[in-house]
């Protein structure tokens, strides 16, 4: 037992000294870059400074996120630390020789790297403790955090009045070693094995690896793009890193202007960074494991932009320097409080690879794109309104703030924790001995939102079961795996045609989901299916319905004795040529054309060259008109030879019926129809004729690039 809660304990001991150290860090090196860069350079170059970080920043990332495909976290982080280390040495001896370039160095340095290499520690805390337990000591590791940045800031101030700001550099050296050391034992922390039922319920909560791993090779914008929970976090630090930044202009304009250049600029850094540290700690010790428990992540992720929503509606209110601190020193303590405690268990619940590959991305990438926007919006400022700047600045701020604390969805992030977590805790060695049934485990992998367990029930050959079609179409509308959810639905679209029919004409549909349910369709050969797919030809979406049209070609293609409505079909082809010719022209699809048989690449040129809303109205009439002689009237159309179109025109005159060729003849020629007078059979057998003609025309077309079809006769 001794054994165990040494084991036990360990981990939890390593992270709280790795906090400390990491924010020590952090803490101090904002001090130490704050007063290099105002001492050396103006504090007007604080906005070009911040987008240069941005790119930087950003560079780094793209960097480290390459690396992570390579190494682990628990080699890759502890190396950074040491090389972030050796570079301040560096830093420290080319301080006398360039003040100026090593002042700009350094803030590169702190601003870009900082952040980073925090967010890699994170990410070996995440993968050493469970969702449970992270919830319950995250709390201390961050508190623990906090009292390292207070002792870090104190221990810069008394640096900075003895030996002067430049001496910090071999201080910030010796914490960076210290952070890699202790990183690295850290992430070497293994598992501990406890043996019996008994002991199974004791085991701690720590884990080494996920227990399905996730994809290695998805890129850190992919997989934030497909987590809905991700993209609002994502969206959540750059506001608040945008709004905090044009505050923090305005706090260090006013600060040098105040304190002036020199070691007292540092030493108030210093002071400053101690007293926020402090509260930091104070807030992190008495409420935040309370609010935590009490009001959950909703108020730990929006703390900061109500702290700073209120400071700057009291600066402006009471302007000054003192109120300007009270507010920029409120949005740091609830930052590096709740926000930090709340804001990683975010991530506990993500499988180890997803978080490697997002993480970093959104710390650091989304957090410096923020600075970024700060500065340009403090430049415009500068230059809009430079007689009342503050103001400007201070109103972008409270905007950047409000959104942020209105933009995220709690409940969003709730269920994707929630299906995380069951979907992990279902598919660990350490399920119940009594397995689910089959159909409930690949459901929670449907709605894992995880694509390799997605793609272990859509990959099946044996196809889907009845209880998982419904749990299949919502797939339609996720991007990257909308073409398997296709096939796999297709491999049992007939046995489920009044499923799919249902979703199909539900109001409440997802678009994604309905322009690509219909394609589904084409597989299909009964009547069934059929009057399922005119469904489609209603919708109010054009994609919808121009998918519609073509599956249900493809059903009549297969089974010719399926029966179309002729008189429901020209209704529709009458409404979709009623529209004004910009809406006509500027009718586009937003996943192209899909069949199951490929395009030949003259039916491609002849489609792109007539349009979409001509190519959708030949397909709804082919359904109901002789399809051949229709076919080659719609390729004769797309010819430059006046005598082949001709030809087809006097076809069209006399197939279509009068109100539709009414509102579809504008479409074809500039004048009226002219009518020759010539029996139809007549007509049509002269368009037959003209089919190798029309193909060779055509073919000289394609060949010479004619994209634009010639002026209508």
């Amino acid at each position: 037992m001794s054994r165990q809660i040494r084991e036990t304990s360990r981990p939890m001991v390593l992270a709280m000294i790795g906090a400390a150290a990491v924010t020590a860090q952090i803490v101090s090196g904002k001090a130490t870059r704050d007063a290099l860069f105002l001492t050396s350079l103006d504090y007007t170059t604080l906005p070009t400074m911040l987008m240069a970080t941005s790119v930087c920043s950003i560079l780094l990332v793209a960097l480290n996120t390459r690396a992570t495909r390579r190494l682990s976290p628990a080699t890759l982080v502890p190396a950074t630390f040491a090389l972030s280390g050796v570079l301040f040495i560096v830093e420290w001896l080319l301080r006398p020789m360039s003040p100026a370039a090593t002042a700009v160095a350094v803030y590169l340095h702190i601003s870009c790297a900082g952040p980073l290499l925090a967010s890699g520690f994170w990410l070996v805390s995440t993968e050493r403790f469970d969702p449970h337990t992270a919830k319950q000591r995250f709390g201390q590791i961050a508190g623990m955090g906090t009292l390292g940045g207070l002792v870090s800031a104190v221990i810069a101030e008394r640096v900075g009045a003895t030996l002067g700001a430049p001496a910090l550099l071999l201080v910030l050296a010796v914490i960076q070693f210290a952070c890699a050391v202790v990183v690295r034992a850290l992430a070497m922390q293994a598992e501990p094995v406890v043996g019996g039922a008994a002991a199974a319920l004791a085991r701690p909560r720590i884990r080494t690896t996920p227990s399905v791993p996730a994809a290695p090779h998805r890129s850190g914008l992919r997989v934030v793009a497909e987590a809905p929970h991700l993209r609002q976090i994502a969206y959540v630090v750059l506001l608040g890193t945008t709004s905090a930044a044009l505050l923090d202009y305005l706090f260090k304009a006013q600060a040098t202007e105040v304190f002036g250049r020199g070691d007292q600029l540092l030493r108030f850094f210093a002071i400053y960074y101690a007293a926020t540290s402090l509260f930091t700690f104070l807030v992190q010790v008495s409420s935040a494991r309370l609010v935590l428990e009490r009001w959950g992540i909703a108020l730990s992720a929006v703390s900061p932009s109500l702290a700073l929503f209120v400071g700057t509606i009291g600066n402006l209110i009471v302007p000054g320097f003192a109120s300007l601190t009270f507010a920029r020193g409120a949005e740091a303590v609830f930052r590096g409080s709740l926000f930090r405690t709340g804001y990683e268990l975010f991530y506990t619940p993500m499988p180890a690879d997803e978080k490697r590959a997002a993480k970093s991305i959104i710390d650091v990438g989304f957090d410096r794109v923020g600075d970024a926007m700060g500065g340009i919006l403090v430049r415009l400022a500068l230059v809009f309104a430079p007689a009342a700047q503050s103001s400007a600045i201070l109103a972008l701020g409270l905007a950047a703030s409000g959104e942020r604390s209105s933009s995220i969805d709690i409940a969003t992030i709730q269920r994707y924790r929630t299906a995380r977590l069951q979907a992990e805790t279902l598919e660990s060695p350490a399920s119940p001995a009594t397995p689910l049934p089959p159909d409930v485990r690949d459901i929670l992998r449907l709605r894992s939102r995880n694509r390799d367990r997605v793609m272990q029930v859509l990959s099946r050959q044996e196809g889907l079961t009845p209880a998982l079609v419904p749990h299949v179409i919502p797939l339609l509308a996720w991007d990257h795996l909308a073409e398997h959810a296709v096939y796999a639905l297709r491999k049992v679209a007939e046995e489920h045609v009044g499923a799919l029919t249902d979703a199909l004409m539900d109001p409440n549909q997802d678009f994604a989901v309905r322009r690509r349910l219909v394609r589904v369709f084409s597989v299909c050969v009964s009547q069934r299916a059929a009057d399922g797919v005119m469904a489609g030809l209603d919708d109010a979406r054009f994609d919808v319905r121009f998918q519609a049209a073509r599956s249900l070609t493809e059903i009549v293609e297969k089974n010719p004795g399926v029966v179309i409505d002729a008189p429901r079909v020209f209704a529709v082809v009458e409404r979709e040529a009623g529209v004004g010719r910009p809406v006509w022209e500027s009718r586009r699809l937003l996943d192209g054309v899909s069949s199951t048989e490929a395009l030949s690449p003259l039916d491609e040129f002849v489609r792109d060259r007539a349009g979409t809303s001509l190519a959708h109205v030949f397909t709804l009439l082919a359904l109901v008109l002789p399809r051949e002689p229709l076919q080659i009237a719609f390729r004769s159309l797309q010819t430059d030879d006046r005598h082949l179109r001709g030809t087809a025109l006097e076809y069209l005159d006399g197939m279509l019926p009068p109100p539709i060729r009414e509102r579809l003849w504008p479409f074809l020629e500039s004048g009226p129809a002219r009518h020759s007078g010539r029996p139809r059979e007549e007509v049509m057998a002269e368009l037959l004729r003209s089919h190798r003609s029309i193909t060779i025309n055509l073919e000289a077309l394609y060949q010479r690039g004619e994209s634009t079809p010639s002026p209508a006769l």
